[in-house]
């Protein structure tokens, strides 16, 4: 009769572990040689019974394990330190072997400097190659700087509300920051003093963007630093702050650090880019472009001083007196319905001969009825704007009077096609100063002077620009020749200059003289918003000149509404 094998019967797991010790003690094997051997051993059983160690089914269970190692390896101060050490060289394995792809772009990551195109600058081509590195190139170091610098908002909530009274340096939101922030979110908001947990969460998200900015710049520095070809941030960066106006003592010290490239690079990038702009500049007012509607010419003089600080005989200081401008080709589809025929010389010419007879009357100023509407629900929508802002919340979306004033002829909302020129050494503030500038367009375009002035050409400019231009037209007559009559010139105010002249003669107007204290100009409420009311914003300042005339609106309706209401 066959004798059954011997099955020992365990009730407890320790009796079940101390059983194949036992057996594994008879081979003279440890449980450390036997589990070594077990993975490593490369027979045909044993490979299929740890295959799943690494794969997505078995990997709970692998990482289990690898946790309990790791519990049992750092129990002790010299077990953590050998216990580190191991992972310290694991991690340094894993970014070694990280990097970006060799080779010149799109194959590489190395951008020549003499190939680079505009579109390399493109808001959507950085953002793809910074998504590239984090996620593809470098995506090991990325999480662990992302890890480090995120440390902190990853707490609990209960901590972080034991600690709201207590001043955090990591957490704080820094005074010049939160205004911009908050300010891009008040349309959000409810009321116009955000509360606290619409601060929180600005300053989390803030926290969010500058630790991946930190992390993905770091590992744009450190690619760079292990292979100088990795340059798409530094070449980015070299020329960005060229136009900035970063020294080259300071440049010189970045592309130390591994941020910028030499400044002859940024130079070369820019000579490249000068090349290509020119290109376009000619493609843009080719003959062929100009047929139905020439592209609109916008100039304005520039001013800028070549400074030197040591001063000697040789070398001093220069002030140019310069041109800037661009090309601004309109949308096709807001000419689409029009007859080419309006746009020619002929019917320009016949236009400008008929308004000599023109009758000007009063009428023509006068709103009509459509304009007195459109104007009675602009103010309406700033009225109700200013309530829902300041002084009352409303939670039903649907509001009787409209936040937004109703739009006038609204267009397509688009990137302009917007071309620069290149920077001309000629100041619009004469009428010699002006023909320079014609005849420096004219070259830029490639164009004959008989091919520009054959279309009618619509240029944009300031008040001086355009008395200047009718001072040069004025000496040239009589000319029975095109190029020197100027007559296919138009000039228009631009659009900015006008909106500046009118806000400064408004604000002006209703300033008043803050030495007289009987005065009640407006700059009395600028004084009393905090805002500096000792003298009128300057006229180059733009910006606060209608932030001051936006705001002294606001208290002006608030006032109104207070005192409507009887809200003392």
């Amino acid at each position: 009769m066959k004798r059954r094998p011997f099955k020992p019967q365990f009730k407890t797991t320790y009796q079940k572990i101390r059983f194949v010790c036992d057996i594994i003690s008879r081979f003279n094997m440890t449980p450390k040689k036997f589990i070594l051997a077990f993975l490593t051993n490369q027979h045909i059983d044993l490979a299929l019974r740890s295959g799943c160690w690494g794969t997505k089914t078995g990997w709970t269970t692998t990482l289990e394990l690898i946790q309990a190692i790791k519990r049992l390896a750092t129990k002790s101060k010299a077990s953590r330190c050998l216990w580190r050490e191991f992972i310290l060289q694991e991690a340094k394995t894993f970014v070694n072997s990280e990097s970006p792809k060799r080779g010149v772009f799109p194959n590489g990551a190395y951008h020549n400097s003499q190939t680079v195109h505009e579109k390399f600058f493109a808001r959507q081509s950085k953002d793809n190659r910074d998504s590239k590195l984090v996620t593809e190139d470098m995506p090991f170091l990325y999480e662990l700087i992302s890890s480090k610098l995120l440390n902190r908002i990853k707490k609990k909530p209960q901590e972080s509300s034991n600690n709201d009274s207590e001043d955090d340096e990591s957490t704080s939101i820094d005074s010049e920051d939160s205004d911009v922030d908050l300010a891009l979110n008040t349309e959000d908001a409810l009321t116009v003093e955000p509360g606290r947990n619409h601060i929180r969460k600005v300053s989390k998200n803030r926290q969010e963007t500058r630790a991946h900015m930190t992390a993905k710049t770091v590992c744009a520095m450190v690619s760079f630093g292990e292979n100088r070809r990795a340059n798409s941030m530094q070449l980015y960066n070299s020329v960005v702050f060229l136009a900035c106006g970063v020294t080259e003592r300071i440049n010189s010290y970045l592309h130390y650090i591994g941020l910028t490239m030499l400044r002859k690079t940024a130079l070369s990038a820019l000579d490249r880019l000068g090349h290509q702009a020119k290109k376009r500049i000619a493609q843009k007012l080719s003959v062929s472009a100009r047929k139905h509607l020439s592209p609109l010419l916008c100039i304005d003089n520039i001013d800028f001083e070549e400074r030197v600080h040591f001063k000697s005989v040789e070398t001093t200081s220069h002030m140019f007196h310069g041109t800037w401008g661009y090309v601004h080709t309109l949308d096709p589809s807001l000419i689409l319905k029009a007859d080419p025929e309006e746009f020619s010389m002929n019917q320009f010419q016949k236009a400008i001969k008929d308004s000599v007879n023109l009758k000007i009357s009063p009428t023509m100023f006068l709103p009509t009825f459509e304009e007195e509407s459109h104007f009675c629900n602009a103010i309406k929508s700033q009225i109700a704007q200013v309530m829902m802002s300041y002084i009352a919340t409303t939670y039903d979306p649907k509001s009787s009077i409209p936040l937004e004033p109703p739009s006038i002829d609204q267009i397509r909302a688009q990137n302009p096609d917007i071309k620069m020129f290149e920077l001309m050494l000629a100041s619009d503030n004469c009428a010699e100063g002006i023909g320079e500038i014609l005849t420096d367009i004219i070259k830029q375009t490639n164009l004959t002077p008989d091919e520009f002035f054959s279309e009618l050409q619509i240029m944009d400019g300031d008040l001086g620009t355009l008395q200047n231009m009718e001072c040069l037209r004025g000496q040239r007559k009589p000319s029975g020749y095109k190029e020197d009559s100027l007559g296919n010139i138009f000039m228009l105010l631009g659009a900015s200059h006008t909106l500046w002249n009118i806000a400064q003669a408004i604000y002006l107007k209703h300033f008043g003289n803050n030495k007289i204290q009987d005065d009640l100009g407006s700059w009395r409420t600028l004084q009393a918003l905090g805002l500096p009311s000792e003298k009128p914003a300057a006229k180059n300042d733009f910006t606060l000149m209608l932030t001051s005339i936006q705001k002294i609106h606001e208290v002006t309706l608030i006032h109104c509404l207070l005192l409507v209401m009887g809200i003392p």
